[in-house]
């Protein structure tokens, strides 16, 4: 059995993902090397290059938190600050960050927590990004009363500190709000596109289809019934020999050839192509890639199947970005000899036990109104696969 053609199209990356808000996925983004310039002049202030010469302990210490802060930084940069485990790479920033502080006792290495903070309120809720970074500042306050600080300037440095981390916290807060607005109205304008390709695509099928019937039903007919009368003509002994007659009739031979060849070309459409309508739920996502295989030549049969699984491609991609983060998506949709199947993988973070929420059981149900069935297994060592079957009855 030959492997039927397929036509693959990719969605290439853009800038990061959307997820991470002010802070990009590439080291060298503007906001980034804000951040690093910003480590650089904290640790040419609190170091002392003398006590590094002597060998001294605590300034050693110091520099390895700094470094350690810095790295942690820079592998969230890499990694994202999705999930548990960048939340816990950002608090381990603020954990050296105090580290840094009781070795070094500068209290500039505070000012780093204000980019801590601009990475957490983007990861955390409210209550817990308040809850955390109000432990980090006691932290930073009793360090400074064990250095003998007085109470007083320990509040008003605090204070100081708190309201540098508070206008980072609402700048990181307000720009993430307005990106997944935007990233929410290009996902919604995408469905629409998606719908519209669908029904410009439902409505060629459907010319398509009125055509080819009309072209036989009445053209086909009549040129039939202009044969009949023709041969009837030719049965004439006056008329047999007569070259009028015997051109029209392999005149009328001839187009009833090339019409029942035009309605053949149009059967040979039937349905409808989701290809063009798939390419527009496929639309660059930035940090993410999107690879389409789709048959090349495949058809669905009828509106509902197509918008069936439109409407499963448009959820299973919407779920693998929103739950699973996935950075790689890839749909493949193919006839086999059950019928179709539209399957759909990522390499997002798979839960060990799947809850079908409302967008799983309405997948469920509009295949199930067609005659189709949901597959969803875990594709170890991560990622998620996501399978759509309609069978064929004929199959």
């Amino acid at each position: 059995m030959t492997t039927p053609a397929l036509h693959r199209e990719t969605a290439t990356p853009a800038d990061g993902p959307l997820a991470t808000g002010l802070f990009s996925t590439h080291l060298l983004s503007a906001l980034n090397i804000a951040a690093y310039v910003t480590w650089l002049a904290i640790a040419f202030a609190v170091l002392e290059p003398d006590k590094l010469a002597t060998g001294n302990l605590r300034e050693w210490l110091g520099a390895a938190c700094l470094l350690g802060i810095l790295a942690l930084y820079m592998s969230c940069a890499l990694a994202g600050r999705d999930g548990r485990n960048g939340i816990l790479r950002v608090l381990g920033q603020g954990a050296l960050i105090l580290a840094a502080e009781a070795l070094l006792g500068s209290g500039q290495n505070s000012v780093l927590l204000i980019i801590v903070a601009g990475q957490l309120v983007l990861m955390l809720p409210l209550r817990a990004f308040v809850v955390v970074m109000l432990a980090f500042n006691a932290g930073l306050a009793l360090i400074w009363l064990e250095r003998g600080v007085p109470p007083g300037s320990t509040l008003i440095s605090l204070a100081q500190i708190g309201a540098f981390q508070a206008f980072a916290a609402l700048t990181g807060h307000y720009a993430g709000s307005r990106e997944q607005a935007r990233e929410h109205l290009a996902q919604v304008n995408a469905e629409l596109m998606a719908t519209r390709r669908l029904l410009e695509e439902s409505a060629r099928a459907g010319e398509r289809l009125k055509l080819s019937r009309e072209l036989h039903d009445v053209a086909g007919h009549s040129l039939t019934a202009l044969k009949l009368n023709l041969a009837r003509l030719a049965r004439d002994p006056a008329l047999a020999k007569r070259e009028e007659i015997v051109l029209s009739a392999q005149l009328a031979d001839d187009l009833l050839a090339q019409i029942r060849q035009v309605v053949g070309a149009l059967r040979a459409h039937d349905g409808l192509d989701l290809r063009a309508a798939l390419q527009a739920l496929g639309r660059p996502v930035p940090g993410v890639r999107i690879d389409m295989d789709i048959e090349d030549g495949l058809r669905v049969d009828d509106i509902d199947q197509a918008e069936t699984l439109l409407r499963c491609a448009q959820e299973a991609i919407t779920n693998a970005l929103r739950h699973g983060r996935a950075r790689h998506i890839r749909l493949r949709l193919q006839r086999d000899a059950a019928g179709l199947a539209l399957t759909i993988d990522n390499d997002g973070l798979a839960p060990s036990r799947v809850d079908e929420g409302n967008g799983l059981t309405g997948m469920r149900e509009r295949l199930g109104a067609i005659g189709g069935r949901l597959e969803i297994e875990a594709t170890p060592p991560r990622g998620l696969r996501v399978v759509a079957r309609i069978e064929d009855p004929q199959a």
